[in-house]
C-alpha cells in the first residue's frame, strides 16, 4: 500500500539542460507508513551528453503524458538506442500508472549504459509500486553502488524495509539518508513516523523539531508534532491525514 501512495522520480533531463518535469505525489497513511515530501537538487551527472525530442519533453512539461509517450515512441523509432529518450518514456509511463512499462523502459536505458543513481532510484520506486520489494531493494542498492552517498537511495531502501515490516533496518536506512543529507526532510519525517509507530515518542519528537529548525513552515511536521502532544496529553486524535499534492521535478 505504501508504494501505491508514494512516487518520487528524478529523471536526468534537468542535469543535462533539457526539458522535463518531476513531481512528488504525497499522501499520509494514518498511524503508519511514510511518504516523501520534498524535492532535492542534485549536481550535474557526468554521463555522455544526449538529446531527446524537445516536443516530447515539452509535452511532459505540460503534464500531457499521453502525447509525450506517443512522441517519445516516434523519436525512439529513429533512435532506438537513445537511453535518455528511453528513460523519459519510462517516466511518462509511470506518470500514467503503467508501472510495468515504466520498469521496462528504465531497464532498457540501463542496459544501454545509462547507469546513474537517479535512474536506479526511479526503478526502485517503480518496483515498489508493483509490490516487487526484493527488486526494489536491488535497484536502490545498485544506485548506492554507483553513488555511495546517495541519500535518496538510502531513503528508498528505508521505505522498502518499512513496508516489509523490517523496522530496525528501516530505522538504520533512514538514519543513513540523514547522515548523507542532514536536510533530507522526507527521511526525517518518515523516521519520526516510524518512531511514533514503535512507541518511541521522544525520538519522534526530536526528528520533528529538527525539521522545524530547518523549515519552520513545514505544516506536516507541525501537524504531527501537535498530534503527538495531544496523544501525550490524553487527547488522542482520531487520525492524521496529510494533504495530497504533486512534487516531482525533472
Amino acid at each position: 500500500m505504501l508504494y501505491s501512495l508514494i512516487i518520487k522520480r528524478r529523471p536526468l533531463t534537468k542535469y543535462l539542460g533539457f526539458c522535463g518535469l518531476l513531481l512528488f505525489i504525497l499522501t499520509q497513511l494514518p498511524g503508519a507508513g511514510c511518504t516523501p515530501r520534498t524535492s532535492l537538487e542534485k549536481p550535474p551527472l557526468k554521463i555522455r551528453e544526449l538529446s531527446c525530442d524537445p516536443q516530447a519533453d515539452e509535452a511532459m512539461h505540460r503534464h500531457d503524458y499521453e502525447t509525450s509517450i506517443r512522441l517519445h515512441h516516434q523519436f525512439i523509432e529513429m533512435e532506438p538506442e537513445n537511453e535518455l529518450a528511453l528513460y523519459h518514456l519510462g517516466y511518462a509511463y509511470g506518470q500514467t500508472g503503467q508501472h510495468q512499462q515504466e520498469v521496462f523502459y528504465y531497464e532498457r536505458a540501463i542496459a544501454l549504459g545509462l547507469k546513474a543513481d537517479h535512474i536506479f532510484f526511479n526503478l526502485g520506486m517503480a518496483h515498489g509500486e508493483l509490490n516487487q520489494l526484493g527488486r526494489a531493494i536491488d535497484a536502490f542498492k545498485a544506485g548506492l553502488a554507483v553513488n555511495p552517498t546517495s541519500a535518496d537511495n538510502y531513503f528508498g531502501l528505508a521505505l522498502t524495509y518499512d513496508k516489509s515490516g523490517r523496522k530496525k533496518a528501516a530505522e538504520n536506512a533512514y538514519k543513513k539518508a540523514i547522515e548523507m543529507d542532514p536536510r533530507h526532510l522526507d527521511a526525517r519525517f518518515c523516521l519520526s513516523l516510524l518512531y511514533k509507530d514503535m512507541g518511541n515518542v521522544q525520538e519522534a519528537r526530536k526528528q520533528l523539531l529538527e525539521i522545524l529548525v530547518i523549515d519552520p513552515s513545514d505544516i506536516d511536521a507541525q501537524t504531527l508534532l501537535e498530534a503527538i502532544e495531544k496523544e501525550e496529553g490524553g487527547n488522542k486524535p482520531n487520525s492524521l491525514f496529510r494533504k495530497q499534492e504533486e512534487r516531482r521535478y525533472m
